[in-house]
């Protein structure tokens, strides 16, 4: 009885020890899965380049923009250069090219569906990624870019930045393209106008999914109409869901780096957390000449009426 009892002593260790060790491999999995998204615009602030000019860029559509913004990232490799001018100074040391993609993405704010460049940014666990670090990256997009807001979220953490807010995601079954995440943001209009043109109202697309971040509407209110939403939306899922598989929202940390151009139109709200360093400033400064360059010519190219040969044939990196 004796040994008995102890063979099932000795079982129920192994058995707890195993237990604790698929645990630790679950949390371990989760850590390595965890990513912080950066969405910035392209298109700059209308109070940098005037309202009327920003009203022309708008006018030539979404698929347009999509072209160029994937112009401006892949053949200007405009976020690459970002990245290499932080990490050449030392203002970024834990984000780069290999916990780092960029693409251009889906970003809706307040009824308007722009292209944006969305960074996803994997932690790794090692050498674990900094918040500074992304703040600093996130602040000198939103200068390079002349943005009047841009944000970063941690889906994962609800304490990573700023402060926690509540957000859902809807995913789709097939491939979700940019222009399709603008008509779902569109249609959830029709369903609920504060969840589209309403104060803060917006989403971010992030691969297959699009997220939205809790807008002023109240909580209730924000799941009742995206789910409606996603319900009689073909191919659409609400996606955040309770552990009796109903519509909820989950926590995540967030962060909403900005400049008032008017204010200040030499981005000092930007510059002020990216540390001291003149060169750094110099050396972020002629990658926004450069952006501010680009957007000329879209402009140019409007004006004469030639966008599409523009964006096919004559669009032409600075040197």
């Amino acid at each position: 009885m004796k040994k008995e009892s102890q063979r099932t002593g000795s079982y129920k260790r192994v058995v707890l020890t195993n237990f604790v060790l698929f645990i630790a491999v679950l949390l371990f999995a989760h850590a390595a899965l965890a990513e912080t998204v950066i969405s910035a615009e392209p298109i700059p602030n209308g109070d940098v380049i005037g309202a009327n000019n920003l009203q022309k860029i708008l006018s030539i559509g979404y698929a347009n923009l999509e072209l160029w913004s994937d112009r401006l990232l892949g053949q200007c490799r405009i976020v690459d250069k970002v990245i290499d001018v932080l990490s050449d100074d030392g203002a970024i040391r834990s984000v780069n090219f290999r916990n780092t993609n960029s693409d251009v993405a889906a970003g809706g704010f307040e009824a308007v569906t722009d292209p944006s460049f969305v960074l996803r940014i994997r932690d790794s666990g090692h050498g674990a990624v900094s918040a500074a670090d992304v703040a600093v990256l996130d602040n000198a997009l939103g200068y390079v870019l002349s943005q009047g807001g841009t944000v970063h979220f941690s889906l994962d953490n609800p304490s990573a930045y700023d402060f926690p807010l509540d957000y859902a995601v809807i995913s789709f079954k097939r491939n979700l393209s940019g222009l399709q995440a603008k008509a779902f943001f569109d249609y959830l209009g029709t369903i609920d106008p504060a969840l589209w043109s309403g104060p803060f109202a917006g989403f971010t697309q992030v691969g297959n999914s699009m997220v939205f971040l809790q807008p002023a509407a109240s909580k209730q209110e924000f799941i009742t109409g995206l789910a409606k939403a996603a319900a009689t939306y073909p191919g659409a899922r609400y996606a955040t869901l309770d552990n009796k598989g109903q519509p909820t929202t989950m926590s995540a940390g967030v962060s909403f780096p900005g400049n008032d151009w008017l204010l200040f139109p030499g981005g000092d709200q930007y510059l002020a957390n990216l540390g001291n360093s003149l060169k750094l400033r110099r050396d972020l400064a002629k990658l926004r000449k450069e952006h501010l360059k680009e957007v000329a010519d879209l402009l140019y190219a409007i004006d004469k009426g030639r966008v599409g040969h523009y964006l096919n044939h004559d669009f032409d990196c600075p040197r």
